[in-house]
């Protein structure tokens, strides 16, 4: 790590000479040290003061290894936080189970300094590099967030002005009631839309201070956000005819989100999906779908008109199909979802089936509940 500070590392250990030991000779390299010796301390501390490294034991009292990698991985302020598990379990299963939660790296016992030294650094390394990664990521969804605004500002305005200057150059003895009226809701609508992308021009200058609030939230509690919405959008008028079904949630596990984001995001994809059902659709579908690690909110409905597929080069390496990610670089309400889930380390699904149906799935991590195992 030649011109670059070392990094601040916590020791996670709950042996206290072989804690010392492990500090000491990371000192010796001239590593920041913070030792704490359960995971229940250690998710303390990382909440309060964030270490570049976390180089854990996995047989510990109160919390153990995985359970505090768990609680980590599921913490959006934490996710990124790269672990490095000492252990002297060193079986296939145990290293699977490890990498399946996310651990950087996996050490057995006794382990060679150098070693050690070597995986620190290098994952010091790769988490610097998935920071600018994701850093360049946010700069190009804000800014097409932004693009968007640009034009989507123009319509409204467009209607607006344009019937008002014809309100203010007609004769009253020249325009009927009827051409008035048509005038005035062509403002109203207009203004309404204004309103629409003012609300979600703050909603971006809110997300770009990445500022969160997070609460756990149980998959009860998560269902009734779809319940409430529905309501709320049907005393509205906005919802029509259609028929929504909303289907029960028992699950008691939980995610962690900030609940006014989650529900300006659900707000918005439920509304485009009224934007796009084709004239025949006879159905929308609300629900939660379990798939661990992750609970998607998820709402289908069996007909609507999809974008155009745009060239498949145009999106390599992209995380989800074309046709997708055309529809989130394209309208306003997505890519802001989007941005909601991105920064709760969730993501944004759209899966367009092959008879015209589409669900829309907005994927959480869970949190795990467990305080010890």
């Amino acid at each position: 790590m030649t011109g670059e500070s070392k990094a601040s590392v916590l020791i996670v250990e709950d042996d206290p000479y072989l804690n010392l030991a492990i500090a000491e000779t990371l000192r010796s390299y001239d590593f920041s040290v913070e030792q704490v010796y359960n995971g229940l301390e250690a998710l303390q501390s990382v909440r309060s003061r964030q270490p570049d490294v976390i180089v854990c034991d996995i047989n510990m009292p109160v919390m153990d290894g995985y359970t505090f990698l768990q609680q980590t991985r599921a913490d959006p302020e934490l996710r990124l936080l790269p672990f490095i598990f000492l252990t002297a379990r060193t079986t296939t299963e145990d290293q699977r189970r490890a990498k399946a939660i996310g651990v950087e790296d996996y050490l057995s016992k006794p382990v060679d300094s150098s070693d050690l030294v070597a995986a620190i650094e290098n994952a010091v390394k790769r988490r610097r590099l998935m920071l600018a990664e994701l850093e360049r990521n946010m700069d190009n969804l804000r800014n097409r967030i932004v693009g968007l605004l640009q034009h989507e500002f123009r319509t409204p305005l467009t209607f607006i002005l344009g019937y008002a200057e014809l309100l203010a150059s007609s004769n009253t003895d020249q325009i009927d009631i009827n051409e008035m009226r048509l005038a005035a809701d062509a403002i109203l609508d207009g203004g309404h839309r204004l309103q629409h992308l003012i609300e979600s021009f703050l909603l971006l200058a809110e997300l770009q201070s990445r500022t969160l609030s997070p609460h756990d939230l149980d998959l009860v509690q998560a269902w009734s956000l779809w319940r409430d919405i529905l309501q709320e959008m049907d005393l509205s008028g906005v919802i029509g005819p259609l028929p929504v079904r909303l289907l029960d949630q028992h699950d008691t596990l939980t995610v962690r989100v900030d609940l006014r984001l989650l529900d300006k995001a659900l707000h918005r994809i439920f509304e485009y999906v009224l934007r796009v059902r084709h004239p025949d659709a006879t159905e929308i579908v609300c629900s939660i779908e379990e798939r661990f690690p992750y609970a998607g909110l998820k709402l289908w409905c069996d007909r609507v008109n999809p974008p155009p597929l745009p060239p498949s080069d145009h999106y390599v390496g992209a995380t989800t199909d074309n046709r997708s990610k055309e529809e989130m670089d394209t309208d306003l309400g997505l890519t802001l979802a989007h941005h909601v889930a991105t920064l709760h380390a969730g993501s944004l699904a759209i899966d367009h089936g092959e008879r015209g149906d589409a669900t829309f799935n907005l994927w959480l991590p869970l949190a795990d509940q467990a305080e010890d195992e």
